[in-house]
């Protein structure tokens, strides 16, 4: 087993572990309240800047930082307190403990998508091969599988986006 490996299994076993022990739901509502709060933050900062901005009656330049961070605070916060009272309920159906082997089995994903992010940034910006030799990525077991999974799934997402695009584009009114 390579360096390469050690360093995954640990990262893997630490994520299993924390996974556990947050279980599913909360580890879900975590991903979708840090997604969905980074979208909305994009999306509506610009409109609570000018609520901001209107209610102090200052124009200051970082006035956009304050809405964004405000709008994201704010729904990751919402997404965190629907997670835990989804969990409750859960848990009152005496399904804890499968939430939380899910929670371990979803922590590992998330691991593993997050070794394949870095592993194909590595391949992109390492390309004379200085931070990890060829024969480190040949020996290790898991390298060449997860330097696999961004190529792959990098064509469908950008199909998807641009599927969404499509949709929400509103017809012109002449």
């Amino acid at each position: 087993m390579h360096w390469i490996d050690i360093v995954i299994l640990i990262s893997l076993v630490i994520a299993a572990i924390s996974g556990f022990s947050k279980g599913f739901i909360v580890g879900l509502a975590s991903l979708a309240g840090f997604v969905l709060g980074i979208y909305l933050s994009l999306r509506y900062a610009g409109i609570i800047e000018e609520i901001l901005c209107n209610a102090t009656g200052s124009r200051a330049p970082y006035m956009y930082v304050i809405a964004f961070f405000l709008c994201f605070t704010v729904v990751v916060i919402l997404v965190h307190f629907l997670g835990k009272s989804v969990e409750k309920i859960v848990e009152i159906a005496a399904l804890g403990f499968v939430n939380r082997l899910a929670g371990a089995g979803f922590g590992v994903i998330k691991s593993l998508l997050v070794f394949a992010i870095i592993i194909h940034l590595l391949n992109v910006f390492d390309a004379g091969h200085s931070i990890i030799k060829p024969e480190s990525k040949e020996k290790s077991i898991f390298y060449n599988p997860l330097s696999q999974v961004i190529p792959a799934v990098l064509p469908y997402l950008k199909n998807q986006i641009d599927s969404n695009k499509d949709e929400n584009e509103t017809p012109a009114i002449v």
